[in-house]
């Protein structure tokens, strides 16, 4: 069988969570770091009609959770990096703010990504000091009740937001996105831990310690668009 990183897009993974079990508590990290992740008040395991297993959370308080003692590569700072999933956001249920993948403490320190609205998507940065708090890039039109690719890297000062392959426009704060403070938080997908609650699809949550071009997120969204609806 071919080493999981000789797929070009996977090279420098340090994240990924394709949800193959379709049963029990945990799912696994099937990047080379191997995460434990666990899942909390029992979300559902969902099949699409191709037979592909997704992950369903109720947006009251189903989400996974990785300890921040375990996901210190996680931990971004000044490099590049990327984040990639897929989610079908369900616009009857969830907070009007919704996590779906993160490590941070709020205006101090680490990452998030988060869907507001149901329709505004944000990479967003935490500060412990200087003249901001946060700092974030942006972009708009992630319809709720449908099937969304998305990916997103981040190079210095910018990130660059691809919906089901293609680049799309993409707001940063005035300066940029300053660097991170160092963070031991933990990840979570679908929360921030306590709030904030995404509900409806999820599947493989991906994050990477580089920034992807344009050719690696087309060519993940085209290997991967046969599977939904």
């Amino acid at each position: 069988m071919p080493a999981y990183d000789n797929y070009e897009p996977n090279i420098e993974a340090l994240l990924d969570l394709p949800f193959r079990e379709g049963v029990g508590t945990v799912t696994h990290d099937v990047a080379r770091p191997h995460h434990p992740v666990a899942l909390l008040n029992t979300p559902t395991w969902a099949w699409l009609a191709s037979g592909l297993g997704a992950m369903a959370f109720n947006g009251t308080n189903e989400h996974l959770r990785s300890l921040g003692a375990d996901t210190a590569d996680l931990d971004f700072a000044d490099g590049d990096y990327s984040i990639g999933l897929w989610f079908y956001d369900d616009s009857g249920c969830g907070d009007d703010s919704e996590e779906l993948i993160n490590r941070f403490l709020l205006n101090n320190n680490g990452w998030e990504l988060y869907l507001y609205t149901n329709q505004i998507l944000t990479l967003r940065h935490h500060h412990a000091a200087g003249a901001t708090t946060r700092t974030a890039c942006y972009s708009e039109g992630w319809a709720p009740d449908v099937w969304n690719c998305v990916g997103i890297s981040r190079s210095g000062a910018t990130a660059q937001f691809y919906r089901n392959g293609e680049p799309v426009d993409t707001t940063c704060s005035v300066g940029g996105m300053i660097d991170p403070e160092g963070c031991a938080a933990n990840l979570y997908v679908a929360s921030q831990g306590a709030g904030n609650w995404f509900g409806g699809q999820m599947w493989r949550p991906r994050v990477w310690n580089r920034a992807l071009s344009a050719d690696e997120w087309r060519l993940l969204y085209r290997r991967e668009r046969r599977w939904f609806p």
